[in-house]
Protein backbone atom coordinates (compact mmCIF):
# COMPACT_ATOMS: atom_id res chain seq x y z
CA UNK A 1 0.00 0.00 0.00
CA UNK A 2 1.41 3.35 -1.03
CA UNK A 3 2.07 5.59 2.00
CA UNK A 4 0.67 9.10 1.63
CA UNK A 5 1.43 12.24 3.60
CA UNK A 6 -1.42 14.16 5.23
CA UNK A 7 -0.54 17.09 2.94
CA UNK A 8 -1.00 14.97 -0.17
CA UNK A 9 -4.33 13.67 1.14
CA UNK A 10 -5.41 17.26 1.81
CA UNK A 11 -4.46 18.18 -1.77
CA UNK A 12 -6.66 15.31 -2.98
CA UNK A 13 -9.51 16.54 -0.75
CA UNK A 14 -9.31 20.00 -2.33
CA UNK A 15 -9.29 18.53 -5.84
CA UNK A 16 -12.12 16.06 -5.23
CA UNK A 17 -14.21 18.62 -3.35
CA UNK A 18 -13.84 21.47 -5.82
CA UNK A 19 -16.91 20.28 -7.76
CA UNK A 20 -20.08 18.44 -6.81
CA UNK A 21 -19.27 15.54 -9.15
CA UNK A 22 -16.02 13.64 -9.58
CA UNK A 23 -15.51 13.72 -13.31
CA UNK A 24 -12.69 12.22 -15.34
CA UNK A 25 -10.83 15.54 -15.30
CA UNK A 26 -10.93 15.60 -11.50
CA UNK A 27 -9.59 12.05 -11.25
CA UNK A 28 -6.88 13.00 -13.74
CA UNK A 29 -5.82 15.76 -11.35
CA UNK A 30 -5.68 13.24 -8.49
CA UNK A 31 -3.71 10.92 -10.78
CA UNK A 32 -1.15 13.71 -11.16
CA UNK A 33 -0.59 13.56 -7.37
CA UNK A 34 0.05 9.82 -7.18
CA UNK A 35 1.30 7.28 -9.69
CA UNK A 36 -0.42 4.15 -8.48
CA UNK A 37 -3.90 3.57 -9.95
CA UNK A 38 -5.01 1.78 -6.79
CA UNK A 39 -4.03 4.82 -4.72
CA UNK A 40 -6.11 7.05 -7.01
CA UNK A 41 -9.06 4.71 -6.39
CA UNK A 42 -8.45 4.78 -2.61
CA UNK A 43 -8.39 8.59 -2.56
CA UNK A 44 -11.49 8.92 -4.77
CA UNK A 45 -13.53 6.35 -2.83
CA UNK A 46 -12.44 6.76 0.79
CA UNK A 47 -12.38 10.55 1.14
CA UNK A 48 -16.10 11.05 0.36
CA UNK A 49 -17.04 8.35 2.90
CA UNK A 50 -15.05 10.13 5.61
CA UNK A 51 -16.91 13.34 4.81
CA UNK A 52 -20.26 11.54 4.78
CA UNK A 53 -19.59 9.83 8.10
CA UNK A 54 -18.60 13.04 9.88
CA UNK A 55 -21.62 14.88 8.47
CA UNK A 56 -23.90 11.99 9.48
CA UNK A 57 -22.53 12.16 13.03
CA UNK A 58 -23.79 15.76 13.27
CA UNK A 59 -27.33 15.16 11.99
CA UNK A 60 -30.38 15.37 14.28
CA UNK A 61 -30.85 12.04 16.09
CA UNK A 62 -27.21 11.12 15.35
CA UNK A 63 -26.77 10.38 19.05
CA UNK A 64 -29.23 7.48 18.64
CA UNK A 65 -27.69 6.15 15.42
CA UNK A 66 -25.02 3.50 15.21
CA UNK A 67 -22.45 4.62 12.66
CA UNK A 68 -20.03 2.16 11.08
CA UNK A 69 -16.44 1.90 12.26
CA UNK A 70 -15.57 -0.60 9.54
CA UNK A 71 -15.49 -0.81 5.75
CA UNK A 72 -15.62 -3.73 3.30
CA UNK A 73 -13.41 -4.81 0.42
CA UNK A 74 -13.61 -7.93 -1.75
CA UNK A 75 -11.15 -10.78 -1.58
CA UNK A 76 -9.97 -12.82 -4.57
CA UNK A 77 -13.09 -15.04 -4.27
CA UNK A 78 -15.28 -11.91 -4.46
CA UNK A 79 -16.32 -12.35 -0.83
CA UNK A 80 -16.67 -9.17 1.21
CA UNK A 81 -14.21 -8.81 4.07
CA UNK A 82 -14.74 -6.25 6.84
CA UNK A 83 -11.88 -4.12 8.19
CA UNK A 84 -11.63 -1.43 10.88
CA UNK A 85 -11.69 2.08 9.38
CA UNK A 86 -8.30 2.77 10.94
CA UNK A 87 -6.81 0.11 8.63
CA UNK A 88 -7.16 2.63 5.77
CA UNK A 89 -4.71 5.48 6.51
CA UNK A 90 -6.47 7.80 4.06
CA UNK A 91 -9.67 7.48 6.08
CA UNK A 92 -7.91 8.39 9.33
CA UNK A 93 -6.44 11.59 7.86
CA UNK A 94 -9.61 12.44 5.91
CA UNK A 95 -11.74 12.29 9.09
CA UNK A 96 -9.46 14.87 10.72
CA UNK A 97 -9.69 17.09 7.64
CA UNK A 98 -13.47 16.64 7.58
CA UNK A 99 -13.90 17.59 11.22
CA UNK A 100 -11.86 20.74 10.68
CA UNK A 101 -13.84 21.55 7.51
CA UNK A 102 -17.16 20.94 9.28
CA UNK A 103 -16.33 23.50 11.95
CA UNK A 104 -14.34 26.00 9.89
CA UNK A 105 -15.41 25.63 6.25
CA UNK A 106 -15.42 25.90 3.41
CA UNK A 107 -18.98 24.54 3.38
CA UNK A 108 -18.91 23.89 -0.37
CA UNK A 109 -16.02 21.45 0.09
CA UNK A 110 -17.96 19.63 2.81
CA UNK A 111 -21.15 19.50 0.74
CA UNK A 112 -19.43 18.40 -2.46
CA UNK A 113 -17.56 15.52 -0.85
CA UNK A 114 -20.28 14.39 1.56
CA UNK A 115 -22.73 14.45 -1.35
CA UNK A 116 -20.73 11.64 -2.98
CA UNK A 117 -20.81 9.43 0.11
CA UNK A 118 -22.74 6.15 -0.05
CA UNK A 119 -23.43 6.47 3.69
CA UNK A 120 -25.06 9.85 3.27
CA UNK A 121 -26.94 8.57 0.22
CA UNK A 122 -28.41 5.74 2.31
CA UNK A 123 -29.45 8.23 5.00
CA UNK A 124 -31.07 10.51 2.43
CA UNK A 125 -32.99 7.63 0.85
CA UNK A 126 -34.32 6.58 4.23
CA UNK A 127 -35.36 10.09 5.18
CA UNK A 128 -36.93 10.77 1.77
CA UNK A 129 -38.98 7.58 2.17
CA UNK A 130 -40.40 9.01 5.39
CA UNK A 131 -38.11 7.14 7.75
CA UNK A 132 -36.37 8.39 10.87
CA UNK A 133 -32.73 8.29 11.88
CA UNK A 134 -33.62 7.42 15.45
CA UNK A 135 -32.14 4.05 16.36
CA UNK A 136 -30.76 3.49 12.86
CA UNK A 137 -27.73 1.29 12.32
CA UNK A 138 -25.70 2.09 9.21
CA UNK A 139 -23.72 -0.69 7.59
CA UNK A 140 -20.12 -0.21 6.52
CA UNK A 141 -19.29 1.27 3.13
CA UNK A 142 -18.13 -1.20 0.50
CA UNK A 143 -15.23 -0.25 -1.73
CA UNK A 144 -15.68 -2.15 -5.00
CA UNK A 145 -12.35 -1.28 -6.61
CA UNK A 146 -10.17 -1.97 -3.59
CA UNK A 147 -8.96 -5.54 -2.97
CA UNK A 148 -9.15 -6.97 0.54
CA UNK A 149 -5.54 -8.13 0.18
CA UNK A 150 -4.51 -4.49 0.37
CA UNK A 151 -5.63 -4.39 4.01
CA UNK A 152 -4.68 -7.88 5.15
CA UNK A 153 -1.34 -8.46 6.80
CA UNK A 154 1.21 -10.09 4.53
CA UNK A 155 1.49 -13.81 5.18
CA UNK A 156 4.78 -14.74 6.75
CA UNK A 157 6.77 -17.38 4.97
CA UNK A 158 7.98 -20.26 7.05
CA UNK A 159 11.59 -21.38 6.70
Amino acid sequence: MEALSPDLIYQAVKILGAQADAEDAVEAQVRALVRDELTVRRLADVIPEAFGLVLASHLPDADTMTLPDTFCAQDEDEEWVEFPMRREPIFVVAVDITQHTFHNGPRALLQNLAGRSSLLSAINKGLNAGGSLEGTTLGPPSFFGLPASLYQPAASSGT
